[in-house]
């Protein structure tokens, strides 16, 4: 994982209690928040097709042709994607706090 350092400005009155750490904290709770939103949208296609995603796309490639079901498929992979791309950035905040 590379680390890449930034630059930010805030008032002169915060700086006496904002750490590297609270920064960190903070993009930590983001990516929880997002991973859990796009975790709960996933869960909500795998509770209204009672399967994985997985397994919906192997039913859904071996019946004929459904639009609604490839709309939710289709929303439901971006929906997949998106909480796995958060899960990462959560678990490499994790590792980056734990290394501070």
């Amino acid at each position: 994982m590379q680390l890449e350092s930034i630059t930010i400005k805030v008032p002169k009155t915060a700086i006496k209690d904002l750490k590297d750490k609270d920064i960190i904290f903070y993009l930590l709770d983001r990516a929880l928040t997002k991973l859990e939103f796009y975790y709960s949208k996933c869960k909500q296609f795998e509770e209204k097709y009672k399967k994985t995603l997985e397994e919906f796309k192997k039913e859904l490639e071996s019946k004929e042709e459904n639009f609604e079901w490839w709309d939710d498929f289709i929303i439901w992979e971006g929906y997949d994607l998106a909480y796995k791309e958060w899960k990462r950035k959560y678990e490499e905040l994790k590792v980056v706090l734990r290394d501070n």
